[in-house]
């Protein structure tokens, strides 16, 4: 008998132990980890829902700048966290699902809980407004019968721009050169200096250089509201390819089932603001929230299909 009441009260207090930490939380001021410096769009995207979210959680929110090693090391910050919700990470695409993919890390998609998805920015094939290449099947014609002649840019092995053109050239069947860069402004200043003849990127490279560059196929399933005449890649005959710049709020792993729950909610209502759409129109960022099953499930789908990409281009990890 006194064996069963043990169990029982073992029992009584795993079950009471979670709902008394959400009757508790937060108790004080929550933080959201941007692996990236101050200033970006992760950043911005970040501040924006954090002031959102302490209106619901009756809280301050705090945006705390980790940057380094490709936003390795502030996905470290948060998969060693105290597990109670007070500290989340907003984590984009690449931390998550190629990092892991690359090299061997303290922590894997499988160290977090997952609250919500938050942002997610659908890529575009660009070539500069000149190119003798106007739709994307032409492109992919003179690739074929042109092996190893055409090459593209992108911000680094293993971001999505690269693994966008990995998967074009799989699925399309065609060989192009690629040639990496440090980052955006020296991929423009590539493509505008005619070094290179195409590069996946974000609608914004097309707003901000209207007259200089064209868009030739939209990398996802539908077209966008924003870019009406421009087709996605399906549409022109070629692989129905989907890419793109995501992020979302993730919290370590074993945080209580409440707690979460509480967290979902206010993205929530943070993400569907008058206020915060507003803001991310401007940043041409779409907002495309999931709860956290969804987000869950995403971030698995993401990071298996962009495992095989590396492996498959010999640069994944074995």
């Amino acid at each position: 008998m006194k064996f069963l009441a043990c169990l029982l009260v073992s029992g009584f207090f795993a079950v009471a132990a979670p709902a008394a930490a959400a009757a508790d939380f937060p108790a004080k001021p929550v933080s959201i980890v941007v692996p990236f410096a101050a200033g970006g769009t992760t950043d911005l995207i970040t501040r924006l829902l954090g002031s959102e979210m302490s209106k619901v959680l009756g809280q301050t929110v705090i945006t705390v700048n980790k940057a380094g090693g490709s936003g390795i090391i502030g996905a470290i910050e948060v998969a060693n966290a105290k597990n109670d919700g007070h500290v989340l990470g907003m984590l984009p695409v690449g931390p998550l699902t190629t990092q892991p993919n690359l090299q061997r890390l303290q922590y894997g998609p499988e160290s977090f809980d997952y609250v919500c998805l938050v942002y997610s920015n659908p890529q575009i094939l660009i070539v500069r407004n000149d190119s003798q290449f106007k739709t994307a099947a032409d492109l992919i014609e003179h690739a074929k019968k042109n092996p190893g002649k055409l090459n593209y840019g992108s911000t680094g092995v293993g971001s999505v721009p690269h693994l966008a053109m990995v998967a074009l050239t799989k699925e399309a069947g065609i060989d192009l050169f690629h040639v990496p860069y440090k980052g955006e402004s020296d991929e423009l200043a590539a493509i505008l200096g005619g070094h290179i003849t195409m590069f996946v990127g974000h609608p914004t490279f097309l707003t901000s250089n209207p007259t200089a560059l064209r868009g030739l196929a939209l990398l996802a399933k539908t077209r966008l509201k924003e870019y009406p005449n421009l087709p996605t890649l399906a549409e022109q005959g070629g692989p129905a390819l989907s890419f793109d710049v995501w992020g979302g709020l993730v919290v370590p792993k074993g945080t209580p089932a409440p707690v979460i729950a509480m967290l979902e909610n206010a993205c929530r209502i943070g993400t569907a603001t008058d206020e915060f759409r507003k803001r991310l129109y401007a940043l041409n960022t779409p907002v495309s929230y999931a709860d956290s099953k969804s987000f869950s499930a995403f971030v698995t789908a993401e990071f298996e299909r962009n495992g095989r990409l590396l492996r498959g281009s010999g640069i994944g990890k074995e």
